[in-house]
């Protein structure tokens, strides 16, 4: 995951800060509301006046570089918050309290109520709803003292405000949270394409080489065979049709990467038929045509399941058969190159270590039918290997 967020994603948490940093600045502004609401002042009113606006820009100053604090802890830039900073932040607030309570405007309870919601804010874009709930009941038990009972307009609007300005703090943050996660899920998303696309780039060219480099091996070992036996003309019949298939592989690369690469049931049986029989094979097919929905992962399991057999059994004979019946579309390709049970020939197909061991071909198979809803299964007759491919039938499924 990308460690820097996109511009879009920059400009709001931008945004999200300011407003955050506005929420706890308010302060001022009622400091201000107060002093021009208030008479003319002179000596020792003035003198209290003027500490209570250097206390207040002090407390402000505070709260933006705490509010800062908690969203950076947000979104996983924090740094530790200096214990001797929060302990002088702190006595701040409780200065202008004091001095605040000093001044004889009765709208200088706003402010006190500003200040102690303000600082309470700061902490709150780190916090989860529950956590800012409870701070924000702690705080209103704090605040409500200071202003007394004596005015319950001015208690009610200190209480609202103080409300106000902490959960616009944390509205701020929430909105940076909630984008964040979003911009997390798009990038895991993201990353679970690219996998998924790997995957597939993977499971096709295993698929497809598997196939191609059979068919060269088998091709090669009969223009060998040409050779040894005097039959030039036909052993290089054999090499340009390797050479040939050689050349189609660098097309069959590019189709995959492009996810252009497509497979028919006609084709694929026609070329297992004609490739097994290439490799003194006999093979049969039969059964019930294959609906057109499935007719493409299924012939993917033709050409994994025969390519298996020409690396892995030494088969005489391979059929391929398929049934729609039940709900069911069913194909079956059995070879009898399986060892027996219990014998010590290890050039046999074995359906165990094939299904235990889960190899590239199985796997790749299994994925291209479960898509469909279905299932592949292998087993043993004797000296025969089945391997099973299962899927709905179209036809059987409800409109």
């Amino acid at each position: 995951m990308s460690d820097s967020p996109p511009v879009g994603a920059r400009k709001f948490e931008t945004y999200a800060r300011w407003s955050a940093y506005l929420a706890v600045s308010m302060p001022v502004g009622t400091l201000l509301r107060s002093a021009a609401e208030a008479d003319r002042l002179t000596g020792a009113a003035l003198a209290v006046s003027v500490a209570a606006v250097v206390l207040c820009l002090l407390l402000v100053t505070g709260n933006v570089l705490v509010t800062k604090w908690s969203i950076d802890t947000l979104v996983g830039r924090a740094r530790r918050l200096p214990l001797a900073g929060v302990v002088v932040w702190l006595l701040v607030l409780a200065a202008f309290t004091v001095v605040a309570s000093m001044l004889s405007h009765p709208a200088m309870g706003l402010t006190v109520a500003a200040a102690t919601g303000s600082a309470a804010a700061s902490f709150v874009p780190a916090l989860h709803a529950r956590r800012a709930l409870l701070l924000n009941a702690v705080t209103l038990v704090l605040t409500v003292p200071l202003i007394g009972f004596a005015d319950l307009v001015l208690l009610l609007s200190a209480v609202v405000l103080t409300t106000i300005i902490l959960w616009l703090c944390w509205s701020s943050a929430w909105m940076l949270r909630v984008l964040r996660e979003l911009q997390a899920a798009h990038e895991t998303r993201a990353e679970l394409a690219l996998a998924n696309e790997r995957l597939r780039i993977s499971r096709d060219l295993h698929d497809v080489f598997g196939r191609t480099l059979a068919t060269i091996a088998v091709k090669s070992s009969l223009a060998s065979e040409l050779v040894g036996r005097g039959h030039g003309e036909r052993a290089a019949a054999e090499i340009t049709e390797v050479r040939r298939l050689a050349d189609e592989a660098g097309t069959e690369v590019r189709r995959v990467v492009r996810g252009e690469l497509r497979t028919t049931w006609e084709g694929e049986v026609s070329g297992a038929r004609s490739l097994l029989e290439s490799a003194g094979i006999r093979c049969t097919v039969t059964g019930d045509p294959v609906p057109e929905e499935c007719a493409q992962a299924l012939a993917w399991v033709v050409r994994e399941g025969v390519t298996n057999v020409l690396r892995h059994s030494a088969a005489t004979r391979v059929t391929l058969a398929t049934a729609d019946e039940d709900g069911e579309v069913l194909l079956s390709i059995a070879n009898d190159g399986a060892a027996p049970a219990g014998s010590a020939r290890t050039d046999g197909f074995d359906a165990h270590a094939a299904a235990v061991g889960g190899g590239m071909g199985l796997r790749s198979m299994s994925e291209r039918i479960r898509a469909l809803g279905g299932r592949l299964t292998t087993r043993r007759d004797g000296t025969w290997f089945l391997l099973d491919a299962t899927v709905p039938s179209p036809e059987g499924d409800p409109a």
